[in-house]
């Protein structure tokens, strides 16, 4: 029984992993070509000059850089509110009818749902407010 739950909870772990590295960095997931005929990588200029390319962008404001880490910090309280939801289901199928962690088990998938539904509500409202503070600068 303790070697299948140690398995049950590897898979769990792991599937939360994958799901934060997809939710956390989506731009290194698409197969867009960013390639705008410059042949210049940044490592010298015409001149010889050592640069750097600036790894913000060029069009980078301080509402677009508030925006992702944002979304990032979000994302990661979205998926721990998720391994909540998978923790209550865990709990509710081990729970064999005993009332009390029944009780427990839906005590947590309800507060799970809740937060899910806080965080993206949270996230609309913020990217609502950033998005009016840019118009009038």
């Amino acid at each position: 029984m303790k070697k299948n739950t140690l398995l049950i909870l590897t898979v769990i772990a792991l599937s939360a992993i994958w799901a934060g590295s997809v939710l956390l960095f989506p731009v290194s997931l698409q197969a867009q070509s960013t390639n705008t005929g410059n042949t210049n990588t940044g490592a010298t200029t015409t001149t010889g000059t050592p640069s750097l390319p600036n790894p913000l962008g060029k069009n980078v404001d301080l509402i677009k850089i508030m925006l992702r880490v944002l979304q990032i910090l979000l994302a990661a309280v979205d998926i721990f509110a998720l391994f909540m939801v998978i923790l209550g289901g865990f709990e509710f199928l081990i729970s064999a009818g005993n009332p009390n962690m029944v009780k427990k088990a839906k005590d947590t998938l309800v507060w799970a749902i809740v937060g899910i539904l806080v965080i993206t509500l949270s996230y609309s409202v913020l990217k609502f407010i950033f998005e009016e503070i840019q118009k009038k600068l």
